[in-house]
């Protein structure tokens, strides 16, 4: 029979559950954002100095698509209460009251409405448009009335396949038979990963939402040094409209992402990552900086598939994709003892960490500073691996509220 924990063992995990699940995570997470900020303006000031002027002509449309977010979110709200399109209370998301589900619509809304403004519609874009509608229709439907998961599988392989068949894809292989085969290969299984996995990652109010808005940041310098206006733009319109969404967004929420919005950003973060060229001379340099900056995103596909395949919970490809669990990393953070809104905060500042690091990754002159810092980055990763199955040990039953 187990003997009983010392009192003063029970004070110990007593005071790591109170520091855990506090506010006290926020404000020390929120720290590194600000320093980041302020490193930000500085970086921006002294690298891109030239670009400062023309800054607004991108500021304007991140702009215009938060005020759009604005109005047009409560709006979205009055109609999934009224069809009752609403995720119930006491499912994987940690809510009392039933919340509206239409903010993909309202997402994707912006999105067209401001790019039709801004930009022309060029085969690339007209692509990633008809990919983005694709994907956001047969979300919203699943959200509505649950689709398998082969039907939701043949939609983003068809919006992939949209994408690619105007030049949105890996180019780092030969431009011979096998070279093209393998690209498109690999294109297809990055964008249903990242699709997928920011799917994964809606489970805890403003993660998503979050997520996407620092990996558009970071897309967008990288894109102002390389002169890359087409990405400039959406980043920008990305940026501008996650953070009015977040307004409605983080806890409490008073609307989700549903899956039509979760997919439709992953997809958009996949494109992003394809349509831009990050090295022309470079192939480390042009993969390691998408991966650097979705490395979150990555991080926990790898981890669920393994857990979930070691675990016995799923034996195939489509157990694979039907399974839901609360095993993700917000989840495992969550069970830690982190209250939801620290978890949340946390994986923001990893993801900040990361794209620090694709920042160095674009000014590299060899492949050596890549290879350091994808290594430097999966030890990160091991570690938090390491502390989350450790916290599943002393905190079981954490709470997740």
């Amino acid at each position: 029979m187990p003997s009983k924990p010392s009192e003063k063992k029970l004070k110990e995990v007593l005071f790591i559950y109170k520091i855990t699940s506090g506010y006290l995570p926020v404000l020390v997470y929120f720290l590194p954002l600000a320093v980041f900020l302020f490193v930000l303006k500085h970086y921006i000031r002294t690298r891109y100095h030239h670009f400062v002027p023309y800054l607004y002509e991108y500021v304007m449309p991140a702009l215009f698509a938060f005020v759009l977010v604005l109005i047009l979110i409560p709006i979205c709200i009055k109609i999934a209460r009224h069809f009752n399109i609403q995720d119930s209370s006491g499912g994987a998301k940690n809510h009392l009251i039933p919340t509206p589900l239409l903010g993909g619509i309202g997402l994707f809304t912006v999105f067209l409405t401001v790019v039709s403004f801004y930009q022309p519609w060029t085969p690339q874009m007209t692509a990633i448009i008809i990919g983005a509608g694709i994907i956001v229709v047969m979300g919203t439907i699943d959200d509505i009335r649950p689709l398998s998961s082969v039907i939701r599988l043949l939609g983003q392989l068809l919006a992939a396949g949209i994408v690619m068949s105007v030049g949105v894809k890996v180019s780092f292989l030969p431009h011979i038979w096998w070279g093209e085969a393998l690209s498109v290969l690999i294109t297809s299984v990055w964008i249903l990963g990242i699709v997928n996995a920011t799917n994964f990652a809606d489970g805890a109010d403003g993660l998503a939402t979050g997520f996407a808005v620092i990996a558009g940041i970071f897309f967008f310098l990288i894109s102002l040094h390389l002169d890359q206006f087409s990405i400039l733009l959406i980043s920008s319109i990305l940026i501008g409209a996650g953070l009015g969404f977040l307004v409605f967004n983080f806890k409490p929420a008073k609307i989700y992402l549903g899956d039509g919005g979760s997919t439709f950003l992953g997809f958009m973060l996949a494109c992003l990552s394809l349509y831009g060229g990050w090295s022309r001379w470079n192939p480390m340099i042009a993969v390691g900086i998408p991966i650097m900056i979705l490395s979150v995103l990555i991080f926990d596909m790898i981890y669920i598939t393994i857990s979930r395949i070691k675990n016995s919970h799923v034996h195939n490809f489509k157990e694979w994709l039907d399974y839901r669990g609360a095993d993700h990393f917000h989840h495992r953070l969550m069970h830690l003892g982190f209250r939801e809104e620290a978890a949340v905060v946390f994986i923001y500042s990893t993801s900040i960490i990361m794209g620090l690091s694709a920042l160095v990754i674009e000014h590299a002159r060899t492949s050596f500073p890549v290879v350091v810092l994808v290594i430097q980055a999966t030890m990160i990763f091991i570690n938090i691996t390491i502390l989350m199955l450790i916290g599943r040990e002393r905190f079981p039953d954490g709470p997740q509220k």
